[in-house]
């Protein structure tokens, strides 16, 4: 029953039995409130009174149990694939030159995982996590990982690159290689994140992007203006390689060496806080609507008892001894 016509119900029903209570009470006034056949004057609000605690008890309880069914009852079970969020990290030896971000003092390497803190303090939800480390080789470190921690480990010094034999940089392979890790998951369910330099061998031609992937975002560190040397050559941010690499796989590429990737860029993996609900909710006016009810019930009985009428039924001693025989 809607809770509305359950209150308008009670009330309707404490109504009549108030004035039947009425009439009955008149018959006996005097006996009840003595000579003046009255109540004190206060008391004609206690009809109302009652009537109005009964139907707030009613409305309350109604709310409680409707909401109890709905939170019984549930909603059919999410079967939604999760969102898996997969980073796939260069650690070459130029992401350790020293050239990043905003003043240019700290390693690529540092810079990139400044960054993966910055992704996933906006991401959330029902998310899995996956690390791929490339060098000369591409690896997967860590898929489907429930727990960020783990990936922040990962960016926190793992020496993942030792398993990877000594040469150079094949950032073609690399990506080549992340793609087929997760071309076999569900459509559009993957998320890449890249973070390089693009200091590469020539690339190799880049595999198209799977049904499985919905975004990959190319991020770029280092200096892209000055070259560091190292291995016999100058090294930087090589915008041209990875706007290229960007456009093989339908996605989008940021220089994120001195600022921040935006926001706006993580799309639907963004969890934003709900606002703060303001008032009561209908829980707690449901709760509130019991406690009066169920107080103004308890009290007017008591209030009615001391309070009620001038008139005192007091009992009167008996005489005893001679009085009484008399």
């Amino acid at each position: 029953m809607n809770p509305l016509t359950a209150a308008l119900l009670v009330l309707l029903l404490s109504a009549l039995a108030e004035g039947l209570h009425a009439r009955r009470v008149r018959v006996a006034a005097r006996l009840a409130f003595g000579p003046e056949g009255a109540s004190r004057g206060w008391t004609l609000l206690a009809p109302a009174l009652r009537c109005l605690a009964l139907a707030a008890f009613a409305w309350g309880l109604a709310v409680m149990w409707e909401l109890h069914q709905a939170a019984k009852d549930g909603k059919p079970a999410d079967t939604k694939e999760p969102v898996r969020l997969v980073f796939v990290a260069d650690l070459s030896p130029s992401m350790y030159l020293k050239d990043a971000g905003p003043e240019g003092k700290v390693t690529r390497q540092e810079r990139m995982r400044e960054e993966v803190e910055a992704v996933l303090m906006r991401v959330g939800g029902d998310l899995r996590y996956g690390v791929i480390a490339f060098y000369t080789e591409a690896h997967s470190v860590v898929m489907d990982a429930r727990d960020p921690e783990l990936v922040r480990n990962v960016f926190n010094g793992l020496p993942v690159q030792y398993v990877m034999k000594a040469g150079s940089t094949d950032l073609g392979s690399a990506i080549n290689a992340a793609v087929k890790v997760v071309e076999g998951l569900p459509a559009q369910t993957v998320r890449l994140i890249v973070f390089t330099d693009g200091d590469t061998i020539p690339l190799q031609p880049i595999l198209p992007r799977p049904k499985s992937v919905k975004d990959v975002l190319i991020l770029g560190v280092g200096d892209p203006r000055k070259g560091t040397f190292i291995a016999g050559h100058q090294s930087r941010q090589d915008a041209e390689v990875l706007a290229n690499v960007a456009r093989a796989l339908r996605g989008s590429y940021y220089d994120v060496n001195e600022k921040h990737l935006p926001t706006a860029a993580l799309g639907d993996l963004v969890q934003r806080a709900p606002l703060p609900k303001s008032g009561l909710d209908l829980a707690t006016w449901a709760k509130l609507a019991m406690a009066f009810g169920a107080a103004l019930l308890a009290l007017l009985p008591v209030a009615l008892q001391y309070a009620g009428s001038r008139w005192r039924v007091v009992r009167l001693e008996t005489e005893t001894g001679e009085g009484a025989a008399r």
